[in-house]
């Protein structure tokens, strides 16, 4: 005789569309198909979030990248010589400006202004030597200028803008979803309690 053959499960689809509100399977009680909605609109919900969730990354990047520009036209590259040999920077405010390169290498140096000469601790991107000539960056009153943030800089930061915001929305989603279904079920468990004890009492 040939073995009995299991019939093959149900695809995962198929489940999932026989758990929806909309099933005909005279089983699902009302608090189980006012779960199935509940689900069925959180699932919606966190769907609709993902292009709104794009749309403000977009807008920030856009944003960013304005403001990306216009530090870049308020930004020029001058001439510096440096007063002394570069040292290891203090942990202090007396350095208003690190290097791009994240180096903790500092100097005095002496750049020319509209209003004359300025000197100021200055970050370097190694270590150099008194008198050595550096190129910082200032803006049009001659003020040292930190790094500009990059194109993709700005990119990672609406990404994460992004997908924070997305992440907020599907919490808040989520969030009264899972207290629904604790709900829903502790109410099932205490019907089910309440239908065995009426099974088991003795017939009158």
């Amino acid at each position: 005789m040939r073995p009995e053959e299991s019939a093959p499960a149900p695809a995962t689809p198929i489940r999932w569309w026989r758990l929806g509100p909309w099933s005909r399977n005279h089983l699902m009680r009302r608090s189980d198909r006012l779960e199935a909605t509940v689900v069925l609109l959180a699932a919606i919900l966190i769907l609709l979030a993902i292009p709104v969730a794009a749309a403000f990354g977009t807008a920030t990047h856009t944003r960013l990248e304005h403001q990306t520009q216009a530090l870049r036209a308020g930004v020029h590259q001058v001439s510096a010589v440096l007063l002394e040999d570069t040292h290891p920077a203090p942990d202090t405010l007396e350095v208003p400006v690190r290097s791009a390169a994240g180096t903790q290498d500092t100097a005095r140096a002496r750049w020319s202004t509209a209003d004359g000469q300025r000197t100021e601790p200055v970050p370097t991107e190694g270590p150099a030597k008194s008198g050595q000539t550096i190129t910082i960056s200032v803006d049009a009153d001659g003020n040292l200028t930190g790094p500009i943030p990059s194109s993709r800089d700005n990119t990672v930061l609406a990404v994460s803008a992004a997908v924070g915001v997305w992440a907020s929305a599907a919490g808040a989603v989520l969030l009264p979803t899972v207290l629904a279904h604790t709900l829903l079920a502790r109410n099932r468990l205490r019907q089910w309690e309440q239908e065995w004890t009426q099974f088991d009492m003795p017939p009158r």
